[in-house]
């Protein structure tokens, strides 16, 4: 009886160990396998558009992103029209790139074909803003675009069953780039939806599908294929990334004289002075009418000419057409202007700081005295020019001669004449005088 007892033991053991390797392996019937993490699909790109304005050059920035699970969709019991989604698995074992910028980025002035997210309207990204508001890409008005990729890496992430696993992709604020004037789309967050399929029992990832919303994924009539594949896709609000605009300033600086003893063909020398940038910016200096209304020009000599109010060490001297911030973000200048004369540069972030000076020489200066030129010549640009997109300063010079008086004066023509006239007089009288004289 011992026995029989001891007997049945051992197979309620058994049975319970065979029954919990039975469920072990009903659990996880797909195995995973080394070609998961190494099939084509494991990684995926999604583009970064950066809005830039007539005359400007791409700025240098950085834009980085978090990646975090979805919400799953339960599938509907009442009519069975949408298609399960699940939350997607492991994001913390997802990377995604940074999208970096610099000066010199292949830009585009119309839309290039595969580029949806760059055409969204301003209006679209949330109710109420305008494209002066917002973030919207503007033709019209000389708009250009760079385009730049990031890439997320799923190779680190197990699934274990079929399915759509959804992710929200957000982009990161980012205090530096909001401060140099680079707007951020206030549609942050895109909803990235991935497809695992079966391929003969083992486990791949088929397809992603990047969209604006978190919306139901509607099964139709081909159970949910229509989303993965792109003809016949049935999405509406598919997207391709991310979009920012970047809201630059630019700064005029203008030259008169005025006085009697001021002359109009002398050159004075300017110093610009920029901090507040980026290392290895590049920025526009326009030194005349380019013929493109969307743009800030200036008026001033290449070179500056010599003559004989020009003093030596500014006759001769080239007015740069480009500006480099150097590696502490800054940048210091000379330029060179007679009366009547100015200087653009263009596309300058509107934390940057700016500082002119003039050799005024022997004129009385005046900062900001040209008419429409009014603007402080230092300040924060994008507190001194507030909504308007140009800083307009100046330096208004007077040299004022005055006659003297003394023994020797300088005589006008009238006075002349009636001189003349009374020596005249007075020497034909004094002939005839001389005459009734001798007749005595």
């Amino acid at each position: 009886m011992k026995l029989i007892k001891k007997l049945c033991c051992v197979f309620l053991a058994v049975a319970v160990v065979m029954s919990l390797g039975i469920t072990a392996f009903a659990e996880n019937k797909y195995e995973t396998s080394e070609g998961l993490t190494s099939v084509d699909g494991t990684r995926l790109t999604f583009k970064k558009f950066l809005i830039i304005g007539a005359g400007d050059n791409v700025p240098s920035c950085t834009f980085e992103y978090e990646i975090k699970a979805g919400t799953a969709i339960s599938t509907s019991t009442s009519d069975n029209a949408v298609f399960q989604v699940d939350a997607g698995v492991d994001a913390d074992q997802i990377t995604i790139t940074d999208t970096t910028f610099a000066p010199g980025e292949t830009t585009y002035t119309s839309v290039q074909s595969g580029d949806i997210d760059v055409s969204r309207a301003a209006s679209d990204r949330v109710t109420g803003l305008t494209a002066d508001t917002g973030v919207e890409f503007e033709t019209s008005k000389g708009e250009k675009y760079a385009v730049k990729t990031a890439t997320v890496d799923f190779s680190n992430i197990t699934f274990v069953e079929p399915g759509i696993y959804r992710y929200i992709i957000t982009e990161k604020a980012s205090a530096t780039n909001a401060a140099a004037g680079i707007m951020h789309d206030n549609d942050v967050d895109r909803v990235l939806d991935v497809y695992v399929t079966d391929n003969n029992g083992t486990l791949v990832i088929s397809g992603y599908v990047l969209h604006k919303n978190e919306s139901d994924v509607t099964i139709g009539d081909t159970m949910g294929s229509d989303d993965v594949v792109a003809t016949g896709d049935k999405l509406a609000d598919k997207t391709d990334g991310f979009t920012n605009e970047y809201k630059s300033k630019d700064l005029v600086f203008k030259k008169e004289v005025s006085g009697n003893q001021a002359s109009r063909d002398k050159y004075f020398e300017f110093t610009l002075n920029i901090t507040g940038l980026t290392s290895g910016n590049v920025y526009t200096v326009s030194l005349a009418d380019d013929s493109d209304a969307n743009t800030t020009d200036g008026n001033a000599d290449a070179t500056s000419g010599s003559n004989n109010a020009t003093i030596a060490a500014n006759s001769g001297k080239t007015n740069v057409l480009t500006l480099t911030s150097d590696s502490n973000g800054q940048i210091e200048q000379k330029f060179y202007l007679q009366h009547g004369q100015s200087i653009a540069v263009r596309g300058l972030p509107i934390n940057a700081t700016y500082t002119l000076t003039e050799n005024a020489e022997d004129y009385k200066s005046t900062a900001s005295g040209v008419s429409g030129y009014d603007k402080a010549t230092t300040g924060v640009i994008g507190t001194i020019a507030g909504n308007e997109k140009v800083v307009k300063t100046s330096y208004k010079n007077e040299r004022q001669g005055v006659i003297p008086t003394g023994v020797i004066s300088v005589v006008g023509p009238a006075v002349a004449v009636i001189m003349i006239a009374v020596v005249g007089l007075g020497i034909v009288l004094l002939g005839k005088r001389r005459k009734e004289e001798r007749a005595e």
